[in-house]
């Protein structure tokens, strides 16, 4: 089987070869380095500039009427993407209109609404 490439035959010169493959592959991981910590600092500032979830939400039903079918805390993910952010006094004016909490995040219990 022939290689792709042929390489010398001669000691010195796969010496050199091999000196320069090794220089280069230090600098692909200088780069991947750079590049890492370049991502790194930018998820960084992302998460640094991105607005904090709402303290309450509330789960709208899907029908033509939307109606709330249920309070959550901002960082549940129950009901997802059918929530809105709501206040916590719209929160607490929810819960004791009937609207019913969520079972898992359980905001009644945060809000000491029975």
């Amino acid at each position: 089987m022939s290689e792709a490439s042929p390489l010398p035959d001669d000691v010195e010169r796969l010496k050199v070869i091999a000196t320069y493959l090794q220089l280069e592959l230090e600098r692909v991981h200088r780069a991947i380095a750079r590049a890492d910590q370049r991502e790194r600092e930018a998820a960084r500032q992302a998460a640094a500039c991105a607005a904090p979830p709402p303290a309450w939400t509330v789960q709208m039903n899907v029908g033509a009427d939307p109606r709330p079918v249920a309070v959550h805390h901002g960082e549940c993910t129950v009901g997802q993407p059918r929530v809105r952010p709501i206040s916590r006094r719209a929160a607490i004016e929810a819960l004791t209109s009937g609207v019913e909490a969520c079972a898992l995040c359980r905001p009644d219990r945060e809000l000491q609404i029975d």
